[in-house]
């Protein structure tokens, strides 16, 4: 597995490769920490993700450098502001901080995270989409993720499948909370962040997000997975007709694009997507709960067909009309 092709490599979504993508080049710092850089994963627009190593405790970690300008003045505070709120998160599903810091030699700053093997659920989708109880399964746990930040007060800010890693067993990690925001008040921009197709309508109009503008990126994250198309997106679309899409668009229900998909999935779908925050699916138990019952259905399984009526229900249904 590679992580060249990725556009949009996960923040901290680390990826075990048979060999290096990128050695360390000449120049780069060979330590941050205590830690010892050995080669580097990926690379993003404001960050870079290397393989390094623990001498103290003696263990392979995952490390993301961020911009020096992340390392001075009031963007160092944020910095560590974020990364200690993102720290105290801990779950199975969620990628493990372990350490974080500022190597003053080159003003970098630094997260240290598990290194993890598995890949993305972007990676997965290149292949198409996924059965629809394993769609939901993964859909289900991230969103048990979720809750987890959002009791924390904590809000992901960039939910796409990049940003899930999905190990061999099949579960889900999640990563990169808060981290671009971060990224953008570095770059100057307070407005956008993330990735245009992920976006929620608040977020594109300028205003506040909360814990239900991640359920709507996990909305269109869940409609890639159960179809293997975007609901907003297409392959040349310019990023104004995406952020006209996802601002008036409906998407058709996954039961339309694929025929094997209950159309259960489709009212969990509409609320997932809903323009309005108000009208959309309130919180990521909630979304949890309709998605386990799914996850355990057999693929093509019909809904159960009501019971013939007997004479007594029959009797009972007229002595109630009446």
């Amino acid at each position: 597995m590679t992580c060249a092709s990725y556009p949009y490599f996960p923040s901290h979504c680390i990826l075990l490769s048979l060999q290096p993508l990128f050695f360390v080049a000449p120049g780069d710092p060979v330590n941050v920490g205590r830690y010892q850089i050995l080669e580097t994963l990926g690379t993003g627009a404001s960050s870079r993700v290397v393989r390094g190593y623990d001498p103290l405790i003696d263990r392979s970690v995952a490390i993301k450098l961020f911009s020096p300008e992340l390392g001075r003045g009031e963007g160092r505070a944020r910095f560590l502001r974020e990364a200690r709120v993102v720290g105290k998160l801990s779950h199975p599903f969620i990628i493990s901080l372990h350490d974080m810091g500022i190597e003053e030699s080159t003003l970098t700053p630094y997260l240290v995270m598990e290194l993890v093997e598995g890949q993305s659920l972007e990676k997965m989708l290149l292949k198409g989409s996924l059965p629809m109880p394993t769609a939901c399964a993964l859909a289900a746990q991230v969103a048990v993720a979720l809750s987890v930040a959002h009791r924390a007060g904590i809000i992901h800010g960039d939910v796409k499948p990049a940003n899930i890693l999905v190990t061999p067993e099949m579960r889900p990690k999640l990563t990169d909370f808060g981290m671009a925001r971060l990224a953008s008040h570095d770059n100057g921009d307070t407005s956008l962040f993330g990735t245009p197709a992920y976006w929620c309508p608040e977020q594109i109009i300028g205003r506040p997000q909360d814990a239900r503008s991640d359920l709507f990126s996990l909305g269109v994250v869940l409609y890639e997975l159960l179809t293997g198309i975007s609901p907003f997106a297409g392959e040349s679309d310019s990023l104004q007709t995406v952020c006209n899409h996802v601002l008036s668009s409906t998407p058709l229900p996954p039961s339309h694009v694929n025929a094997s998909i209950p159309t259960a999935i489709n009212e969990i779908m509409a609320a997932c997507l809903a323009k309005d925050p108000q009208h959309r699916i309130q919180s990521a138990e909630a979304l949890a709960d309709h998605l386990f019952p799914l996850a355990r259905r057999k693929p093509g399984a019909q809904q159960p067909a009501p019971p013939e009526p007997t004479l007594r229900s029959r009797t009972a249904r007229f002595l109630r009309s009446a």
